[in-house]
């Protein structure tokens, strides 16, 4: 039975003509399916779990951003279970990791519908009191600050809305102390900002680690010395394209544990994780995802 997870508040509110598509091509296929629709993220999680104990479950559709996607994520995590979005939301960078991104309701279907899926890796992040579950990009300092605020605006949407978050943020931001272990590695830095990525986007499409890869065991730190305003101001629309690392100021290291102190909160998949200390692990192929060719 495949299990169709809704978030109706994401986007624009286009879920019910794509949820429409798919129930009917569902129908079409003899493809049984119950569609989880609750009024919050707490109701949903409490649901999707409830099901998930039942052992029916073979796949989890969810219909929405990368919210959606975190939620599922905490429960798919480590099992059996098949996974797979079809974007409504505002950055949908998953969904443009996985290939749905753009892709036509019946594309997606069949692709769930005939292929297998495809083992990824995800990463966790542990404050050591609770653990959550990534799979694109956990940010830290700027980043987390700009994550923060863009989550309070409720228009334009995209990358929009990262941009100006970004420039109401700058003005009044100062590089922060961080103590980085790497593979059990200190490194002491003064940084304006620390991402650690399984993915290579976030923000809606910033290819902030174009390299990076979910099969390859490895997670991609990226961190960026203190400079001018003007200079940050400078390299911010160089992300779009992944540009960025050409710039002296940022630095990339590839590690498998990350342990990240400082005074300071970290976002993940554009959700709060907590404020730091952190540990992020990478766990390989740590999910089973349907990729949209």
């Amino acid at each position: 039975m495949w299990l169709i997870v809704l978030n109706r508040s994401s986007g624009r509110g286009n879920v019910d003509h794509k949820l429409r598509r798919f129930t009917e091509l569902c129908k079409q296929n003899n493809v049984s399916y119950e569609i989880l629709d609750k009024d919050s993220a707490a109701e949903t999680s409490y649901a999707l779990k409830e099901r998930l104990s039942a052992g029916t479950v073979e796949a989890v559709i969810a219909f929405g951003g990368d919210g959606i996607v975190s939620l599922c994520l905490q429960l798919v995590a480590k099992s059996s279970i098949g996974f797979c979005v079809v974007p409504t939301g505002t950055g949908n960078d998953f969904a443009r990791s996985i290939g749905t991104h753009k892709k036509s309701i019946k594309s997606i279907f069949h692709a769930i519908c005939f292929d297998k899926p495809t083992s990824m890796d995800i990463a966790v992040a542990d404050n050591f009191t609770e653990k959550r579950y990534f799979v694109q990009v956990l940010s830290s300092g700027f980043d987390a600050s700009v994550n923060e605020l863009a989550n309070t605006i409720k228009a334009p949407i995209g990358r929009l809305k990262y941009t100006i978050a970004m420039l109401l943020k700058l003005p009044r931001f100062k590089s922060i102390e961080f103590e980085v272990l790497i593979d059990s590695q200190k490194l002491n830095m003064n940084s304006m900002l620390v991402v650690v990525a399984n993915g290579s986007s976030y923000g809606g499409g910033m290819k902030i680690l174009p390299n990076a890869s979910f099969q390859d065991g490895k997670l991609d730190l990226l961190y960026v010395d203190p400079v001018s305003k003007f200079t940050l101001l400078s390299i911010f629309p160089l992300v779009f394209k992944g540009w960025h690392l050409k710039h002296p100021a940022v630095h990339v290291v590839s590690a498998e544990s990350i342990e990240l102190r400082g005074v300071t909160s970290a976002y993940a998949d554009g959700e709060f994780v907590s404020n730091l200390p952190l540990k992020i692990s990478v766990i390989q192929n740590g999910l089973q995802a349907w990729i949209c060719k």
